[in-house]
C-alpha cells in the first residue's frame, strides 16, 4: 500500500516569515571557512561485510537501546551502537528530546558518533557530528511533494530516504539509497499503533552502506521521530 501525500505539520519547510529563534543558532558548517566534517576514521565494529546485514533495535531501559547484529553474524550479540534519549527541560526553549548515538562496548570506551535535538519546533532542530553543530533543516530536506521522502546531505554523504510504503501491520518501510540511487539500506520502525509487545525495529544495511553506517543510523532515527510526531 502506498501512502498518499499528506500535510506534514512538522515539516522543516516554512512559507511564512522566519521565526525570531532562527538566528539563535548559526549554521556552523556553512558559515565557517572550513570544509564539512569527513566520515569518522574508526569503523572497526562496522567493517564492510559480503552481504546485507540485519540489525535489531533492542531496548535496555525507558531511555536507551542498542543496535544488535544478527546471531548468525555475532553469536555474542555484541551491540554495534548504543542509543540514548534525554529530555531537554530548558525553561527558555520549547520542549525537545536529545538523541545520542555512541559506538563502543561499554561506558568507558564509547565514542560519541553524533546526536540530534528535535522537538515540536522543528526550526530549532540541530545535528551534531564530529564536534560540529548545524541546523537539521540544512541537513535533512523533504524531497518533492511527498512528506515521506527526504534527502540527507552532510559531511560529504548523500542519502535519500523513501518511506511512502507500509507493511501489512502498518509499519513504514523506509528505503535508503545513495547519490547514485542504489539501495544501501532499509529501515522498518514499529507501526504508529503497535500491538503489545510492539515488534522490534530493524535496520538492514547492504555491503556498500557500511561505509556510511553512522549517517544511515542517525538519519533513520531522525526520520522515525518525524514520522512519529506527524501522527
Amino acid at each position: 500500500m502506498i501512502i498518499t501525500s499528506i500535510s506534514d505539520p512538522f515539516s522543516d519547510e516554512h512559507s511564512g516569515p522566519p521565526s525570531p529563534t532562527d538566528t539563535l543558532l548559526p549554521d556552523y558548517a556553512s558559515q565557517a571557512d572550513i570544509p564539512p566534517p569527513s566520515l569518522p576514521p574508526s569503523y572497526a565494529l562496522t567493517a564492510r561485510p559480503s552481504r546485507p546485514q540485519i540489525y535489531t533495535f533492542s531496548s535496555r531501559s525507558n531511555t536507551s537501546m542498542v543496535l544488535l547484529p544478527s546471531s548468525d553474524v555475532d553469536s555474542t550479540l555484541t551491540p554495534v551502537y548504543n542509543i540514548s534519549v534525554s529530555l531537554n527541560l530548558n525553561p527558555f526553549a520549547p520542549l525537545s528530546y536529545v538523541t545520542a548515538v555512541r559506538r563502543g562496548l561499554d561506558e568507558e570506551s564509547m565514542e560519541l558518533v553524533g546526536e540530534f535535538e528535535l522537538g515540536v519546533m522543528h526550526s530549532r532542530a540541530t545535528l551534531t557530528m564530529n564536534g560540529r553543530s548545524t541546523r537539521m533543516s540544512s541537513v535533512l530536506k523533504q524531497e518533492g511533494y511527498s512528506p515521506r521522502k527526504w534527502k540527507w546531505e552532510y559531511g560529504g554523504v548523500t542519502l535519500r530516504w523513501d518511506c511512502r510504503a507500509t507493511l501489512d501491520d502498518g509499519s513504514p518501510m523506509c528505503i535508503c539509497s545513495d547519490s547514485s540511487s542504489h539501495q544501501i539500506a532499509s529501515f522498518v520502525p514499529p507501526p504508529p499503533d503497535p500491538p503489545q509487545p510492539p515488534p522490534a525495529a530493524t535496520l538492514t544495511v547492504f555491503p556498500d552502506g557500511h561505509e556510511a553506517f553512522d549517517h544511515i543510523l542517525l538519519s533513520a532515527l531522525v526520520i522515525e521521530r518525524k514520522i512519529t510526531m506527524s501522527f
